[in-house]
């Protein structure tokens, strides 16, 4: 089980309890879990997925977010084919692995779609995904919900109406 720790945008509720983030994972966070599987940036990406996830309250786009991830590990393996870390066998491995993650699946709803549609002059329709996803979200659990990737033009794109947690393996 992932036990959250990532909690600075809930709000305590009039009992004094704090309310569950909800997380939508962007493809960019999980990839980064998954490409270095041995070296120390892929551990930094471990370490923030688990501190900012629990298993009941992350979200993945249900084939979006696969398919991200898969072409990911693809281009990673490609164009590091003297990785001895990254090989085929490990990603066959983390392709057929992808079945039992621990999230909460979302569909793509006609609403997301339009939605989607709407955000194209400022993101692409790929993040615009995830974007709405946590839209949803929030509007289903009174504003705790949060976007979690390693993207930074996601994160830093103008407009967005959702929270977004940024990780860089850069970060101390």
């Amino acid at each position: 089980m992932i036990i959250a720790t990532w909690l600075p945008l809930c709000v305590p509720t009039a009992n004094g309890q704090t309310p569950d983030v909800h997380v939508v994972v962007d493809a960019s966070l999980l990839a980064g879990t998954l490409v270095d599987v041995q070296g120390d940036i892929g551990r930094r990406y471990r370490e923030k997925l688990t501190d900012l996830v629990g298993d009941d309250r992350a979200y993945v786009m249900r084939t979006l977010t696969k398919l991200e991830v898969a072409a990911a590990l693809r281009n990673k393996l490609l164009r590091a084919s003297s990785d001895p870390v990254l090989t085929e066998e490990h990603c066959d491995r983390a392709i057929r692995s992808m079945a039992s993650w621990p999230f909460q699946r979302i569909e793509l709803t006609q609403p997301m779609l339009v939605r989607v549609w709407e955000m194209r002059n400022n993101i692409t329709p790929y993040d615009a995904m995830y974007v709405a996803a946590t839209e949803q979200l929030m509007n289903e659990h009174d504003g705790n919900a949060v976007l979690a990737t390693a993207d930074g033009r996601l994160a830093n794109a103008p407009v967005l109406s959702v929270p977004v947690e940024r990780f860089s393996p850069d970060d101390p």
